[in-house]
């Protein structure tokens, strides 16, 4: 009985902890955070990241979220709160990455948005697009990047990547690939 309390207590302790699918994800801007403040209700919400990176939450007002991991964010937000609750204890859950979408346009059978959740190629997404329509012309693919305010065009020939002669290209949120 008393090991099965102890592992209820630790049990019980895990929403402290946060535990994220790779604990190097970056928050971006439309990501869907939970943020649940222990013992709290009424501070604890479901929020998006705004256009500008910023976050609003009870007490504590603005704070920037973009460009942080949710342990980092978690943090700060602890920090914040104990000038106003005696050793707060806060958890950042990434519930929707929006921030890290890539598209895919064209011949391909299914286009659409994917969502970035760990490291993925050209060749790959081509895959999960469902691969090429027959009328496809997988030599002459562009992505589309932003840098800055400008989208730049990469282009791509697959045939040339699947056989080795040219990298392989690692896509990044915010790309489209188009398949002509």
């Amino acid at each position: 009985m008393k090991k099965a309390l102890l592992m209820m207590g630790l049990f019980l302790c895990l929403p402290f902890v946060s535990i994220a699918a790779d604990a190097n994800y970056i928050i971006g801007e439309s990501d869907s955070l939970d943020i649940s403040i222990w013992g709290e209700q009424n501070l604890s919400r479901q929020i998006t990241v705004r256009p500008d990176g910023l976050i609003s939450l009870p007490l504590i007002g603005e704070i920037k979220a973009d460009g942080k991991t949710p342990v980092e964010l978690q943090m700060e937000i602890q920090q914040a709160l104990s000038k106003f609750i005696k050793d707060p204890k806060c958890v950042v859950i990434v519930l929707d990455p929006k921030s890290k979408q890539v598209y895919v346009d064209g011949q391909v059978i299914n286009p659409g948005q994917f969502t970035l959740d760990k490291d993925i190629y050209l060749s790959q997404i081509i895959s999960l697009a469902g691969g090429f329509t027959e009328w496809a012309r997988s030599g002459s693919i562009t992505i589309l990047r932003t840098e800055g305010d400008k989208r730049i065009p990469i282009k791509a020939d697959y045939n040339k990547i699947i056989k080795g002669k040219r990298p392989d290209i690692k896509l990044m949120p915010g790309d489209t690939i188009v398949v002509p």
